[in-house]
């Protein structure tokens, strides 16, 4: 997979920098104690995300002189999906990465980002991200969540905007209807109901024979995820039609041992290189979009469907309002209300980034 040597943007996004608000004095590498870190990801190498995880981890080994060095244990080959968070909770684990939304009941706040990917509420991987950190830096309902699990987001990626690839053409809204578009969110039947489509829930192993058999007209994912599991070779028909970016796959780290095992050197390395990371996530997440388009295209037998303005903004208009969606669906629980101020920030802030 091609690595993305994206640069440094302006503004640093990241979750760590909710833990830290003092100044970051550089600390020589002799200040660093040594210490090797296992973690625990559940996703697999293929994925973009696992570069810029690499590259935190590259990062901090380099800055601490080679003191503090990392084994990533990849595709769950050390604890699997769905238990990752518990594990470095309870500290067998010192870090990890897992997404989310796999923590619905734990997690009920913090999943939103991760849970309506794809449904057009964030409209870049930008927004997406700053909105995930203001979010989680401005409600502290949102930080005990993960606390009470024993774990600290160090950061979240930056998800690119998801995508279709079709056995057909899909050029207009209406050539949506009645196909069977790949699912996996709770809220995407909604999304392909809007528009005339089927959703059908498929896990990612059973993808591409799903394409190949007909169980699937439409797979769902980035450009890049199109691009590198090679969906093209069953699914040559790649719409430009944008369904909205997200974030999600935080990696954390246990909470005792952030803020009260770590000294404040090691601390504040970790803190400054995640929140670079973060920052670092978003422009691999545009950079990945654009090239793996630009490859896709190259590709013979495969064809960019062009969807044009007029028809995003009649699939815009066919959507519901998926934060409101969400907020009603905390009804009846006691994080309602704190689920209507998120909603409204939500909506506030993603209006501002879009320049309304």
């Amino acid at each position: 997979m091609r690595k993305y040597l994206a640069p440094k943007l302006g503004r640093t996004l990241g979750m760590a920098a909710v833990a830290i608000s003092m100044s970051l004095a550089p600390a020589s590498a002799a200040d660093y104690p040594e210490m090797k870190l296992k973690v625990a990801h559940a996703l697999s190498e293929a994925f973009l995300w696992a570069d810029v995880d690499k590259w935190f981890f590259s990062e901090l080994e380099e800055r601490s002189g080679g003191n503090i060095t990392s084994q990533v244990f990849w595709n769950g080959s050390l604890v699997g999906p769905k238990q990752v968070l518990d594990a470095v909770g309870k500290g067998g684990i010192p870090m990890g990465a897992d997404a989310q939304g796999y923590y619905p009941t734990a997690l009920p706040l913090n999943t939103m980002p991760n849970a309506l990917l794809g449904t057009l509420t964030f409209s870049n991987p930008e927004h997406s991200s700053i909105i995930t950190r203001e979010i989680f830096e401005n409600f502290p309902e949102m930080q005990e969540e993960f606390k009470a699990l024993g774990v600290w987001p160090l950061y979240f990626h930056a998800v690119p905007s998801f995508r279709v690839a079709c056995t057909k053409p899909i050029a207009t809204v209406d050539d949506f209807r009645d196909k069977k578009m790949r699912q996996f969110s709770a809220y995407h039947p909604k999304v392909w109901s809007s528009v005339g489509a089927v959703g059908v829930t498929v896990l990612p192993a059973e993808i591409y024979e799903g394409l190949q058999r007909g169980r699937l007209d439409c797979v769902f994912y980035d450009y890049s995820s199109i691009l590198t599991q090679k969906m093209y070779e069953v699914a040559p028909y790649i719409s430009t039609a944008n369904f909205g970016a997200g974030s999600t796959w935080p990696l954390v780290v246990n909470y005792d041992l952030y803020f009260n095992e770590w000294s404040d050197d090691v601390r504040n390395l970790v803190t400054e290189i995640a929140n670079e990371t973060s920052a670092r996530s978003v422009a691999v997440a545009e950079a990945s979009a654009k090239d793996s388009l630009s490859d896709l295209a190259a590709l013979d037998g495969v064809t960019v469907v062009e969807f044009s303005d007029e028809e995003q903004a009649k699939m815009v208009a066919l959507m519901p309002d998926f934060i409101d969606l969400w907020v009603a669906q905390q009804e009846g629980t006691d994080r309602h209300d704190v689920a209507k101020r998120i909603g409204e920030y939500v909506k506030t802030r993603a209006k501002e980034l879009a320049g309304g």
